[in-house]
């Protein structure tokens, strides 16, 4: 059974024309097998018999065949970080240092009131939040004499479920005399994360193949800023509040969904860095991350960028039902995703206006009457969809 679907070049000083692998399929693969019986003249010109032997033989032939087939198409698919997969992927990644992001836990802080002053609740104890996830302490803490406990948590299963809102409910897994049942965050517990899927992690290594690492260009505070788990954008302002400085905005689109993707915690450098306020929660895990990557004289701050709703003004739509408004607040936030940026942008009615005709809906767009300019350290987000 010969090969079929390779590429071919006859005739010299002609370019050649690159050909995607064609696999046979199983059915082709018997087919061929059956023909070839055929023709050979075995069966003298004959037909096989429904019943003949030759028949199951080819079969099983075929399944041989278009099993080589099949791992020779995987491994044209390894071939190459562009469509490499798996284990494969990984090897393409750690030739240039960029390695698959882990899945990562959640921590922060579960406080409660109310307790007898004195009263320790010793380190490793399980505390649950109001939805079954389970956190331990990690350090021993007492309560104070105003009857607060405050001690620090660690979510017990990796990915992004471990992070919550502040005043999010948490109560003892086994009661303890002296401290209350009941327990709030005070903050937002940051930090989780999901492992890092293929597609995700095939456009760092595309980029990384196609960048040349240096030591604090902009493209490199964006590289090490979304090697970070949670991490899926990222932007850099040079210069942002003065000579030697650098500003990097970040998003959580996966990790911090609940959120609309934005960092939860205060901006500011990482905790090494005395000459400015230090971070706190999603913006404090990136700026220690950097911190070891940076040069030693940048003054870098990470930030959460600031929504910057766009309201749109819309007459005559048809069809004028609630689908079709959601699918047009659907477009507009795609739109913004992939053409939003903190770092200062113009966004044009037409854009607007295409990402609505995208739903196939026939409306007349009233406002915005002209571009929308977005501020730095801002960026665009659906707003009220407003029909005249």
């Amino acid at each position: 059974m010969a090969p079929t679907g390779h590429s071919s070049m006859r005739g010299r000083g002609r370019t050649p024309r690159a050909m995607p692998y064609q696999q046979p399929t199983l059915s082709d693969l018997q087919s061929q097998g059956l023909n070839d019986i055929v023709s050979s003249n075995i069966t003298q010109g004959r037909s096989l018999l429904p019943r003949s032997v030759l028949r199951p033989l080819t079969w099983a032939f075929a399944n041989l065949t278009w099993g080589n087939y099949d791992y020779q198409a995987y491994c044209y698919r390894q071939a190459v970080p562009f469509t490499a997969t798996d284990e494969n992927l990984d090897g393409w990644g750690a030739m240039r240092e960029t390695l698959r992001k882990d899945a990562s836990t959640a921590s922060g802080q579960v406080q409660f009131t109310g307790g007898n002053p004195g009263t320790d609740l010793a380190s490793g104890t399980v505390i649950t939040r109001n939805d079954g996830v389970d956190y331990v302490t990690t350090a021993d803490a007492d309560v104070d004499s105003g009857g607060n406990l405050l001690v620090p948590v660690t979510c017990q299963s990796s990915g992004a479920t471990g992070n919550c809102d502040a005043g999010t409910g948490f109560s003892l897994s086994m009661a303890i005399e002296g401290i209350p049942a009941q327990g709030t965050a005070p903050v937002a517990m940051t930090g989780g994360a999901d492992q890092e899927t293929d597609s995700e992690y095939r456009t760092r290594v595309l980029a990384a193949y196609a960048s040349r690492s240096g030591g604090g260009r902009k493209s490199d505070y964006v590289e090490w800023a979304e090697d970070i788990p949670g991490i899926t954008r990222a932007w850099c302002n040079p210069l942002a509040f003065g000579a030697g400085t650098v500003t990097v905005y970040v998003m959580l689109d996966d990790a911090q969904q609940e959120n609309g993707g934005y960092p939860q915690g205060t901006n500011g450098s990482a905790s090494d860095e005395g000459r400015y306020t230090t971070a706190t929660g999603d913006q404090l895990t990136v700026a220690n991350a950097i911190w070891i990557e940076q040069p030693v004289t940048a003054l870098v701050a990470v930030c959460a960028p600031k929504p910057f709703p766009i309201d749109v003004t819309v007459a005559n739509l048809t069809p004028n039902t609630t689908a079709q408004i959601a699918a047009m607040k659907t477009a507009l936030s795609d739109l913004y995703f992939r053409e939003g940026t903190p770092l200062g942008m113009t966004l044009e009615q037409s854009d607007i206006s295409d990402a609505l005709l995208s739903t196939g809906a026939s409306f007349t767009i009233v406002s915005p009457a002209g571009p929308v300019s977005v501020p730095v350290g801002s960026l665009p987000s659906v707003g009220n969809l407003v029909l005249s």
